[in-house]
């Protein structure tokens, strides 16, 4: 193509933009903003573990966080989750509402949503893969390597719902983390491949108790919110496994997510979406009578920032909430991308320039 001689360049940025008219439209995928942080208060009035009557909860802040794959960051499209927390003297009561399309099979646990909780235990531990020991791929997880323990992960009331029924409360059970009859089970991982029961210890047992629902009209996919409403007692016999939660410390959290739809079977192993866009832990903070919480890790939730004890808003609640921006993946090639493009544009300027001169 020859062009013509011009010493115009209004010109040349006419053609620059005329190009730019004729590529592809580039729009971001995902973009992930997560949370640092959850306010847990203490409460002279705990909630019944319904999960069917929630007006218990009014009053509680609510903290919305984003879903996204474990292992692939993407988006969970259904939207945010909703968690909500308190404590008394003994236990902690926690609160979620997922949404999503209902599916339950009373012969098929992957074909019924399923939900986690996880404690960071271990002050290697990470959110993504489940603990994150590099040892943990390699071994049988009927003997755990010592040197695992740094990347220890509590995770509590691991749910599987098919032998259970909406709106009933199932209770704890002594002597193994294995729940035989409600199927929530009580664990403690360090890594994807090694993931156990909490039958560890001087003192195993399960210390977790539970009810679920779902709103609207229970039919197979209709849409509406999975309630899942749990406790736990504070502290446990068996510290090996599980995180001790002490009023005024914040600790390390993340909530897992099973969606029956994520394929045509029901959700797999390793299909699961997870808090703090796949990335970090969320600090969770017991806040005191003071609306202090002192973090047990040095790094707790997204940011380095949410390390410091906070400051108590009305009746010892924090009123608002940081986040920090995680973009995805496919955002950042976008991102380079556009500056590719534009770079492009401003040498076509020069060039165009150079043939008016010559």
């Amino acid at each position: 193509m020859i062009f013509p001689k011009t010493k115009s360049a209004a010109f040349s940025l006419a053609l620059s933009i005329a190009a730019f008219e004729t590529l592809p439209t580039i729009i971001a995928e995902d973009s992930c903003t997560s949370i640092d942080y959850i306010t847990c208060i203490k409460t002279a009035s705990p909630p019944t573990l319904d999960a069917s009557d929630i007006f218990d909860w009014d009053g509680v802040e609510v903290f919305e966080s984003p879903l996204t794959g474990a292992l692939t960051s993407k988006m969970y499209t259904a939207g945010n989750m909703k968690i909500q927390c308190v404590y008394d003297a003994t236990d902690i009561y926690f609160l979620y509402q997922i949404p999503g399309k209902y599916m339950f099979d009373i012969n098929d646990n992957k074909k019924c949503a399923s939900v986690a909780s996880m404690f960071q235990m271990g002050e290697k531990a990470t959110l993504f893969n489940m603990g994150g020991c590099p040892l943990s791929e390699a071994v049988n997880c009927d003997a755990v390597p010592e040197a695992c323990a740094p990347y220890a992960v509590d995770i509590g009331a691991h749910w599987e719902l098919k032998t259970t029924e909406r709106g009933v409360m199932y209770g704890p059970n002594e002597g193994t983390g294995n729940d035989l009859n409600a199927n929530k089970d009580d664990e403690f991982a360090v890594g994807p491949y090694c993931r156990v029961d909490d039958n560890f210890g001087t003192s195993p047992g399960n210390e977790w108790s539970g009810a679920w629902d779902f709103t609207g009209n229970a039919a197979n996919g209709a849409e509406g919110y999975y309630i899942f409403e749990t406790s736990r007692s504070l502290t446990t016999p068996s510290p090996e496994t599980d995180a001790q939660l002490t009023p005024g410390t914040e600790v390390n959290f993340g909530v897992s997510f099973w969606d029956p739809f994520e394929t045509a079977s029901g959700w797999t192993g390793a299909g699961h979406v997870v808090t703090g866009c796949s990335e970090d832990w969320i600090g969770l903070r017991l806040v005191d009578e003071n609306g202090a919480a002192t973090p047990v890790f040095d790094h707790v939730g997204g940011d380095e920032e949410s390390a410091e004890p906070m400051e108590s808003g009305t009746d010892g609640m924090e009123t608002t909430s940081t986040s920090t921006p995680a973009p995805s993946g496919a955002a950042s090639i976008i991102a380079g991308t556009a500056f590719t493009f534009v770079a492009a544009v401003f040498a076509t300027c020069v060039v165009f320039e150079a043939i008016s001169i010559v």
